[in-house]
C-alpha cells in the first residue's frame, strides 16, 4: 500500500514539474513578442469604455490614449528595426513607407530597402531609445515629433551613436498603427 502511495506522489510531482515547464515562457522570446504584448496592453480598451472615459474626462483622455498608443507603436518600431525583426517591422511599417534623411531625396529609404538592409544585417543596432515624444492627431492618423537615439552599425562597421530629431507620420489600418513616413529634422 505504501508503495502505491509513494508512486502516486512521484508521478504527481513529475506531472506538476512538467506542467510548470510547459506553461512558462521561453527565455529567448523575441523583441517582437514583447512589442506585441506592449501594444496589446495599450489597446485593450473597448470602444464603449473609450467613449465613456472620454466623455467623463474630456478631450484630454482621448489625447492621452493616442499618446499612449503612439508611444507603444514607436517602441515596437524601434525594437524591430534595432533588433533586426523583419516580421514585426513588416507589420508595423506601412506599404508605402519612406524615411527621408537630413540630405533630402538623396537619403530617402523605402520600405523595401529598409527591410533588405535590416534582414541582411547591413543595418543593425545594439541599443536604441525614444525621448522628447510629442503626439498630435485624431482618429486614424497621428504625427509624432521625437528624438531617436541608437548605436547603429551600417555595412558591418563598428556601431556608432546617432541622435536624430524626427517627425513620424502614423496611420491606423485594421486597428493597428503603422508608420507611414519618417523625416529627419536635423541632429540633436
Amino acid at each position: 500500500m505504501h508503495g502505491r502511495i509513494a508512486a502516486a506522489l512521484v508521478w504527481g510531482g513529475m506531472a506538476a514539474v512538467l506542467a510548470g515547464c510547459s506553461s512558462g515562457k521561453d527565455a529567448a522570446a523575441t523583441d517582437s513578442a514583447r512589442a506585441d504584448s506592449a501594444t496589446a496592453a495599450t489597446s485593450t480598451m473597448t470602444p464603449a469604455a473609450d467613449s465613456t472615459s472620454a466623455a467623463g474626462a474630456g478631450a484630454g483622455a482621448g489625447a492621452s490614449a493616442l499618446t499612449s498608443d503612439i508611444t507603444a507603436a514607436e517602441n515596437a518600431w524601434r525594437i524591430a528595426v534595432a533588433g533586426g525583426d523583419t516580421v514585426e517591422l513588416g507589420r508595423i511599417t506601412a506599404p508605402g513607407f519612406t524615411m527621408v534623411g537630413g540630405t533630402g531625396a538623396a537619403s530617402t529609404v523605402t520600405r523595401a530597402n529598409l527591410m533588405k538592409q535590416v534582414g541582411q544585417g547591413m543595418l543593425a543596432a545594439d541599443s536604441s531609445a525614444v525621448s522628447d515624444l510629442s503626439v498630435k492627431g485624431s482618429g486614424d492618423s497621428a504625427t509624432a515629433d521625437l528624438t531617436f537615439f541608437w548605436r547603429v552599425s551600417r555595412g558591418g562597421k563598428p556601431p556608432k551613436p546617432e541622435t536624430l530629431k524626427v517627425t513620424d507620420s502614423w496611420v491606423k489600418r485594421d486597428g493597428r498603427w503603422q508608420l507611414a513616413s519618417r523625416k529627419e529634422r536635423g541632429g540633436a
